[in-house]
């Protein structure tokens, strides 16, 4: 082998030595570099998974904050209704302005009826909470009802008919109040428009503001009252209602609502549907009749009975005041010899200088007692009145007042005797107790949402603690699931007993109904003995408004509520039973109690967790969800238990509707009895379908209601459980100890 052979050879094993050493350290550098990736995928795939883990912690966190926000916003929008309302309910010129005016110490407040006759306009007064002003809120009806009333207006007045007849005078009074005295033909120029009134046309309502009562006085009359009908320019047959707010009288109308109900006046169907919804929205009802008649008022007592249902079994009033006005109206020389009365009676001598004044006083005083006795045994006797009410000794209050004694400079009464003062202090009571309760449950919801505060805090400290806070919570958890599906099963079977009670009523009721349905509809649309002259007009009247007419003084003729009659017999008093509205519910029938009895929160768990720093205070978040839900449902049971009762009528009128079309469109001569044989043919034909359709809608929403009530508790005791128990993110830098304890100082006031 030559040399370079040999040299070549050795650069060959020198290179490939060089060579193999090279690939093991790539060999070695490589599997670094590939453990480096791993490790720095692993690292990613950590915080990748810890940064999930955040977002998930903080969305947690946010929803559980959300959910705290949440029922603070609850709590701040109140559980009670806005404001308890009183409805204040006479004939025109029984002296009801003159009262309110008089408890308001505002004189010049309210236009009385004594010089003008009032209409049949909802006046409301509430407080004006913002301002020193008098404001004024008056609602329009909608063009489209008023052109809908304008056509059969000038239906009417195009008809030959006399002024005494009364849907005629109500037709003519309405234009001549809006148009003046040619008020057809300038009617029928405008088209049955008003261009004067901006926002009736706009279907907004007019405000009025004004420094004193005066000024507000003489501005709104023109909405309320019948003036000079010659002129027009009145506006009351397109006004709903006015609301009137009043300064300065917070501490008895800051939660209250004074709703005049006036008895008689013109009747309209937007001012009848508000009429109805707001005497459903009444606790309490004030019934005002002029001393002089109030011990033989059998007018007065038929306006309350005619529309009891909707006070009692269709509403959620509690009691009644019967107020007797004008009690200084009086003759005392004249009543001491009706009342075979002698000065040594009254306890006054001849040689008194004030003789006369006293003996007046004395006898307005006598009368006042023994007026008081009268109207109490009046009321024993107003058996369609009591049948619909629960009464007991508290339910009516009698008062005897003269407006006009307590504004005099040198009255004979006293103030307290004019018995103003006493209505004022009721005013104060409904103010105060509504007050009263919304602090109660305000407090009592604040202190619930602290609880679960505090108990997420003392969560945080007590992790890691031997036994785990979170395994504590979900035993207590499980525990508290049990007992809410074997409390919501009992609620179950107490609803079942409810809806088939309720049913029987119904059937029995539906069938006596389809036996008498034709008699009774006879007794309205086909009366013996009548003028047919003038009940033509009233039947077409009837037939135009959908089966109802109300005429000037009140009267009512009511079809579709006529033909329920017996189907309300049968259910007045499982209303009664099922929806009280008085005091505090201790019948165990009652849908109230009932669900006042329910609870998932038993006594044993109390005691078993009330050392516990985390469970101790979420139960009694848990207490206050429970107590926040039942207040809830309570409105929601009283809103739906309305509805329920409104249905019966609501239900005929839509069977009935058809017929009413067509016996309206009826006319000339021999209409009247086409409209009956329509009506009364109508009403046997279909008189099955119509009960046994009201009995099903009714029964409908009695389960709607029930279903609801089950849902509703169901899932948001779930939730709260779920936020309190069952969530692993914590409060701790929320401390709110202190501020649980000012509340729990707080709910022990009175």
């Amino acid at each position: 082998m030559s040399k370079r052979a040999d040299k070549r050879t050795f650069e060959d094993d020198s290179m490939c030595i060089s060579t193999g050493t090279t690939k093991k350290q790539k060999s070695h550098s490589s599997s670094e570099r590939n453990d480096a990736v791993v490790d720095s995928n692993r690292a990613k795939e950590i915080m990748t998974r810890t940064n999930t883990q955040l977002t998930e912690q903080l969305e947690n966190l946010q929803k559980l904050i959300q959910y705290i926000r949440a029922n603070i916003s609850e709590l701040d929008k109140g559980g009670l209704k806005k404001k308890t309302t009183v409805g204040v309910f006479g004939k025109s010129g029984s002296g009801k302005s003159s009262l309110i005016n008089a408890i308001l110490e505002r004189t010049d407040l309210l236009p009385s009826g004594t010089t003008h006759a009032c209409t049949s306009v909802i006046i409301q007064i509430e407080a004006n909470l913002t301002d020193s002003n008098y404001t004024a809120e008056i609602e329009f009806i909608s063009k489209e009802e008023w052109k809908e009333e304008f056509n059969t207006i000038q239906k009417i007045l195009s008809e030959d008919s006399e002024e005494s007849d009364a849907v005629f005078s109500t037709a003519n009074d309405k234009i001549r109040a809006l148009y003046g005295e040619k008020g057809l033909s300038k009617a029928l120029e405008k088209d049955g428009y008003l261009p004067e009134i901006p926002e009736f046309l706009t279907s907004t309502a007019k405000i009025i503001t004004c420094p004193n009562t005066t000024d507000l006085k003489n501005k709104i009359r023109c909405y309320i009252q019948h003036l000079d009908l010659s002129a027009g320019g009145c506006y009351w047959p397109v006004v709903k209602s006015v609301t009137i707010k009043v300064p300065d009288c917070k501490e008895f109308l800051e939660h209250i609502v004074l709703v005049d109900l006036p008895g008689t006046g013109d009747y309209n169907k937007s001012r009848d549907q508000m009429w109805r919804s707001k005497l459903r929205e009444c606790s309490t009802v004030w019934i005002v009749s002029e001393t002089n008649r109030a011990g033989s008022d059998k007018e007065t007592w038929e306006l309350v009975s005619n529309s009891v249902g909707d006070m009692a079994q269709g509403g959620e009033c509690s009691s009644i005041c019967f107020i007797c006005t004008k009690t200084d109206d009086i003759n005392p020389k004249e009543y001491i010899e009706t009342e075979s009365l002698k000065d040594k009676d009254f306890h006054i001598t001849l040689e008194d200088s004030q003789n006369s004044r006293e003996k007046k006083s004395e006898c307005i005083l006598h009368r006042n007692r023994k007026l008081k006795d009268m109207v109490k045994r009046s009321f024993t006797q107003q058996r369609t009145i009591k049948r619909h009410f629960n009464c007991d000794d508290n339910f009516l209050s009698v008062f005897t007042v003269s407006s006009q004694e307590f504004n005099k400079e040198d009255p004979i009464l006293t103030q307290e005797q004019t018995e103003i003062p006493l209505l004022r202090n009721l005013l104060k009571m409904y103010n105060n107790n509504h007050k009263s309760e919304m602090a109660k449950q305000y407090i009592s919801g604040a202190h619930g949402i602290l609880s679960l505060i505090q108990g997420l805090k003392a969560t945080n400290n007590t992790m890691g603690q031997r036994g785990g806070t979170m395994e504590e919570n979900h035993k207590l958890h499980k525990d508290l699931k049990r007992n809410l599906q074997k409390e919501l099963k009992n609620l179950e079977g107490h609803f079942a007993e409810i809806k088939s009670s309720l049913e029987e009523k119904l059937s029995q009721g539906a069938t006596e109904s389809e036996k008498k349905c034709v008699k009774i509809a006879s007794n309205i649309v086909a009366p013996k003995d009548v003028d047919g002259r003038g009940f033509h007009r009233i039947l077409a009247a009837l037939c135009e408004n959908n089966g109802f007419h109300k005429s000037k003084n009140g009267e009512i003729l009511d079809l579709n509520m006529s033909l329920t009659k017996h189907m309300k017999q049968y259910i007045n008093q499982a209303f009664c039973d099922l929806f009280p509205v008085k005091g505090k519910v201790t019948d165990n029938h009652a849908l109230q109690a009932i669900i006042d009895t329910f609870t998932i929160i038993k006594e044993n768990l109390i005691k078993e967790y009330e050392r516990s720093p985390v469970l101790s205070h979420m139960l009694k978040f848990l207490q206050t969800e429970e107590m926040k839900l039942k207040a809830r449902l309570k409105q929601e049971i009283v809103k739906r238990k309305k509805q329920m009762y409104e249905s019966l009528p609501e239900s005929i009128k839509t069977t009935m509707l058809p017929c009413y079309q067509n016996a309206a469109a009826i006319g000339g001569k021999g209409s009247m009895k086409i409209k009956q044989d329509i009506l009364l043919n109508h009403i046997e034909t279909s008189k099955s379908e119509m009960f046994q359709k009201a009995k099903t809608e009714m029964l409908h929403m009695l389960r709607e209601m029930l279903d609801y009530t089950v849902k509703e508790i169901e899932t948001r005791l779930t939730e709260s459980m779920k936020y309190s128990l069952l969530n692993a993110r914590t409060l701790p830098f929320t401390d709110v100890s202190k501020d649980m304890e000012e509340l729990k100082r707080l709910s022990t006031q009175d």
